[in-house]
């Protein structure tokens, strides 16, 4: 059997490692993203490890789009308030 190609193995590595990112970022859990994969729960410790130790950006996009709501929110509330005349 030949190995195959040290440009093909860095391929499939960069993609996985991507792909790991990716899951992360969507809310699974390691386990879950392993399971998905089929790697081992230790890969995906180590990629997500390596990725932030690289400065990538792996906050979660529920949790990004929930802050952006409750921003959103929160002015919308403050721009009612003015208006609001005190009960005291």
């Amino acid at each position: 059997m030949v190995a195959e190609e040290r440009a093909e193995y860095e391929g499939r590595s960069q993609q996985r490692r991507d792909q790991i990112v990716e899951l992360h970022r969507q809310g699974l859990k390691g386990y879950e993203i392993a399971r998905e994969l089929s790697v081992s729960t230790g890969l995906v410790s180590i990629r997500l490890k390596a990725a932030r130790s690289a400065g990538i950006d792996l906050t979660p996009y529920a949790a990004s789009d929930e802050g952006a709501e409750q921003s959103r929110a929160g002015a919308s509330r403050e721009r009612r308030r003015p208006g609001r005349t005190s009960r005291q």
